[in-house]
């Protein structure tokens, strides 16, 4: 069965961050900005890595939250369509 999944935009002090909602319920999940920054300053290839990282992540505490496996291709397409 499908559930609703959103992206919501909070603002704290000067910092807008992200943050995802399943069937209403905030995801304990974040990405580390300032290791983020690093890697993108120590080159494309860090940064590539740190973001397949962050993806792999992603996809871990979903589906640890859903109680099924989840790709990066459902994440993506749940973006767009609100469901997951």
């Amino acid at each position: 069965m499908k559930k609703k999944f959103e992206i919501k935009i909070k603002k704290i002090g000067n910092i807008l961050e992200r943050t995802i909602f399943i069937d209403g319920e905030l995801l304990d999940w974040s990405v580390d900005v300032n290791k983020l920054a690093e890697a993108m300053a120590r080159g494309p290839n860090f940064f590539d890595e740190a973001k397949e990282n962050i993806e792999t992540e992603l996809c871990e505490i979903v589906s640890e939250e859903l109680g099924r496996e989840v790709n990066p291709q459902e994440i993506r397409e749940a973006v767009l369509s609100g469901w997951i």
